[in-house]
């Protein structure tokens, strides 16, 4: 008898998403036949995963226009096989299509979620989604149209989310996205104290960020905080693109002293980046959308013993509890006296570092993940 499938549709190929929804459709092989799916709206699969696996990108360069919509989502959902659709995100080419193939064929639908699509849009005042649907209403891609199709979300079979804010928001279960144990483990002294000499940073008390930098992610906040602590010692260090938002923070005098931009390093390298680390700092800002996410990095630096201080921000005061520290969102002096705590016990962030792999390892590994995510398909197939 052959496997069920499995189909993973995401609402645009060219997405970062596809990162993530790789590892959950690795999870699920090879017990199930999986297939990854999405629109394309010309500019092909996203580059940084292009050749991970065997995705099918369906042609859909008119489906942001209404009426085009209609029949260009047909087609999208006619090219799902699975016997279960696992539709991610809340957007019109995700949850909506998914939906026409449960009516056409009786598959089973669950709404993956990672963050609250719609809070980009329940934020702005009458007057700014007034002016955004006259704008707008013929764009049914638009963040306008995720109320609409988060009223959807009640039709599929189950919910799955990625914090609890998501889950009491629409139900279901909360399945976290972990983190490779094996990719993301503490590195040998020797190759963190050879990148330190390269990059000109012995000595010095390191912070690292890696990935791209934008303004919702608070590095800033870190930089305050070097800056109230005045120790030319301490440095945050971003590993990642330098964009115009770097460019700003580097150009700042205040910043100057306590910035080193590295520039952007393949992927599979980044582990071995963050064990320059003393420390990582999770600065996330407290505002509706961040109230419902989980940054990966933070399961990153849990699985690599880092000492983590982050903002007491949806689940991360759970995450680390026991194994790390949170201040208030928002709060630069709380935050410089933490890094100054931490960089002034080496002993004990050493220890927090130490169970915060132990716990990485029981809660949050790609195996516990997957082991999670297998019982929630085979209680919907059943």
């Amino acid at each position: 008898m052959p496997a069920p499938k499995i189909s993973f549709l995401v609402p645009d190929i060219h997405s970062p998403v596809l990162g993530p929804v790789t590892v959950l459709a690795r999870h699920l092989q090879p017990a199930y036949d999986v297939e990854i799916v999405g629109a394309d709206f010309g500019y092909g699969v996203c580059e940084m995963y292009r050749g991970s696996f065997p995705y099918t990108a369906v042609p859909c360069t008119r489906i942001y226009r209404w009426p085009d919509y209609l029949w260009e989502s047909r087609r999208l959902a006619s090219v799902l096989k699975g016997d279960v659709i696992i539709a991610v995100k809340a957007f019109a080419t995700s949850i909506p299509v998914a939906l026409q193939a449960k009516r056409l064929r009786q598959a089973k639908v669950m709404a993956y979620l990672d963050e609250w699509d719609g809070a980009l849009v329940a934020r702005l005042s009458p007057l700014q989604k007034a002016k955004r649907w006259l704008r707008h209403f013929q764009h049914p891609v638009d963040d306008i149209y995720c109320p609409w199709v988060e009223r959807m979300i009640p039709r599929c079979d189950h919910v799955i989310s990625t914090t609890t804010a998501l889950q009491k928001r629409f139900g279901g279960d909360v399945l976290p996205m972990g983190v490779n144990m094996d990719d993301f483990a503490p590195r040998p002294a020797d190759e963190s104290a050879t990148l330190r000499r390269e990059a000109g940073l012995e000595g010095r008390n390191l912070i690292v960020f890696g990935g791209v930098v934008r303004p919702h992610k608070g590095i800033e906040l870190i930089l305050d905080a070097l800056a109230t602590i005045g120790n030319p010692n301490n440095a945050l260090v971003i590993v990642g693109p330098n964009n115009e938002h770097v460019a700003a923070l580097c150009a700042n005098p205040a910043y100057a002293p306590y910035l080193v931009a590295l520039g952007p390093r393949p992927k599979a390298d980044m582990p071995k980046y963050l064990g320059l680390a003393d420390l990582i700092v999770l600065p996330q800002n407290d505002d509706l959308l961040a109230q419902t996410q989980m940054p990966c990095k933070v399961f990153e630096a849990m699985a690599m013993a880092k000492p983590i201080i982050a903002s007491s921000v949806a689940d991360l005061p759970k995450v680390l509890a026991g194994c790390g520290w949170t201040v208030p969102p928002g709060d630069v002096d709380a935050l410089a006296r933490q890094i100054q705590w931490v960089s002034t016990h080496p002993r004990e962030a050493a220890e927090f570092g130490r169970l915060a792999r132990e716990i990485c390892a029981e809660k949050y590994s790609h195996s516990v993940v997957a082991k999670q995510l297998h019982a929630l398909v085979a209680n919907v197939l059943s």
